[in-house]
């Protein structure tokens, strides 16, 4: 009869086959607890949202051809036949929907809430989509006698992916809304970090759709490392990190050691809990980045954030041709703003306020007067009352505004005359707001760096909160726009501005 097998060195009883598997496959690299559960469940919330997602852009190339050839035999004069034009869609649908559900996968509209995108990515999603499929017909030497089909369906396909998939995230944030849902974060850095971007992270304002956080907890990585006898603060780490509590870990910035880094790491893999790096400031406005080859090591291009070349070629027509058509259609409010304004004290109409403007030189940014004459030299006595942060001014009730003044701000009519400083080339339809000259003595060096390129008559930051938001986000919000811009883009601003107008958001 054999001997029982002698005890584990640590004095413990053996552990069983269960315990022994677990015990291993918490330190398997490979080991992902795919339906078990805070993974599990973010497994399954991601699958039903892509599937979701793949349904409704399914569901808008079949609704969007089926539409196009039932507008084209409308306009012939033909009866709709469902029986005919379904003949002819199930020819095309199957490679529509498989190259744009290929395209929308590799323009990450599949990825998670915050990741995927607006309109503008849509936008160049089915583009892209459409020359593919058009590409296609021609070499395989399908017969037709005209493109109506490509770009009507371009234009239908795009629309209804964007209002299906806008109305799908205002459902799905209204339901998460209403089931408290957030991701519990813990910040990681020092506290001249952890602050601000607990604060950043944690406002709410009414354009942002994505997953609310709630920030559980900070922790430095910096006490408790460098001597032999205490053990790296990771370790201590080790006793916060609860996968029960706490959905992700955020580093601030340049957290602590490479090795406190690397623990803290090794803990959150163990724990199946993703880890973040929030950027300085510095790090996220001061330049991109690019990757380039090199011998033995891994380097990157830091390359300032400017549009040169092509992209500012393009951009300077864009805003030519849509600023030239903006000025004719609005003719006659700017008539009408004007003669307002000299009628109520016969003072001048137009205001010009020195700016600064791309590489730092100065211009006169036009506006309509909608102070009283001299309301310059009164700013000196209302500093105490500025209600905004940072290198800006502002009073929700300036004693200053005259009557017509208060209504031509209100819609932001005051800002139209500037359609000129774009057509001179001084500004750009879309891009940072330029500052006054007090704000912009301000600045620091780095905020200073939003003007490598022109300013614009409206931003991201006048569409995400205007006046609510605060002033480093204002300056990250435009080197965001910078690193990201299209004409897309330009385009959705341009859209988004007029309800951020109309409902007043942030505006005064």
């Amino acid at each position: 009869m054999s001997s029982p097998p002698p005890p584990p060195p640590d004095g413990r009883a053996s552990a069983t086959p269960q315990e022994a598997g677990e015990r291993l496959a918490s330190r398997d690299v490979r080991f992902v607890p795919l339906l078990r559960g805070r993974q599990g469940r973010d497994y399954i919330r991601r699958a039903l949202s892509v599937v979701a997602l793949l349904g409704i852009d399914v569901s808008s190339a079949f609704l969007g051809l089926y539409a196009v050839l039932a507008f084209k035999l409308f306009l012939q004069g033909q009866p709709i036949d469902s029986g005919a034009i379904w003949s002819v869609e199930q020819k095309a649908l199957p490679l529509v929907t498989i190259t744009l559900v290929l395209v929308f996968a590799k323009y990450g509209l599949y990825a998670e809430r915050e990741e995927r995108g607006g309109s503008s990515r849509i936008l160049s999603a089915v583009t892209v989509a459409t020359v593919i499929v058009l590409a296609l017909v021609l070499a395989s030497g399908w017969r037709f006698n005209t493109f109506y089909i490509f770009y009507s369906s371009w234009f239908v396909i795009s629309l209804l992916v964007i209002v299906l998939r806008a109305s799908w995230d205002s459902i799905t944030a209204l339901v998460l809304d209403m089931v408290r849902f957030e991701r519990r974060a813990l910040l990681v850095g020092s506290p001249d970090m952890t602050t601000p971007i607990a604060e950043s992270i944690t406002r709410a304002t009414t354009d942002r759709h994505g997953v609310a956080y709630r920030v559980v907890g900070t922790h430095s990585l910096v006490a408790g490392v460098g001597t032999e006898d205490e053990p790296p603060a990771a370790r201590d780490l080790d006793r916060m990190l609860d996968p029960g509590h706490i959905d992700e870990v955020i580093l601030a910035g340049t957290a602590g050691r490479d090795q406190s880094i690397l623990d803290l790491l090794d803990v959150c893999r163990r724990r199946g809990i993703p880890v973040r790096l929030a950027p300085t400031t510095a790090q996220l406005l001061s330049h991109s980045i690019r990757a380039v080859p090199a011998p033995g090591l891994p380097l990157f291009e830091l390359r300032p954030p400017v549009l040169s070349g092509l992209a500012f070629f393009a951009k300077r027509t864009f805003d030519i041709v849509v600023g030239l058509v903006l000025v004719i259609l609005l003719s006659p409010l700017l008539a009408a703003a004007a003669l307002a304004i000299w009628l109520e004290d016969r003072g001048p109409v137009i205001y010009r306020n020195r700016r600064m403007g791309v590489e730092e030189h100065p211009f006169d940014c036009l506006k309509f007067r909608t102070m009283r004459v001299g309301a310059d030299q009164m700013q000196a006595d209302l500093e105490h009352r500025n209600e905004a942060d940072g290198a800006l001014f502002k009073i929700s009730d300036d004693p200053r505004i005259t009557r017509v003044g208060r209504v031509l701000r209100r819609f932001s009519i005051d800002e139209l005359p500037q359609l000129f400083n774009v057509l001179k080339g001084e500004m750009s339809l879309v891009g940072p707001r330029p500052l006054p000259e007090r704000d912009y003595l301000l600045l620091d060096d780095l905020h200073r760096k939003r003007y490598l390129v022109l300013p614009g008559m409206t931003g991201l930051w006048q569409v995400s909160g205007r006046s609510d938001l605060s002033f480093d986000e204002l300056v990250r919000l435009d080197f965001y726009y910078i690193e990201t811009w299209s004409i897309w883009l330009d385009l959705v601003i341009l859209v988004r501005t007029v309800p951020a107008v109309l409902f007043k958001k942030g505006a005064y």
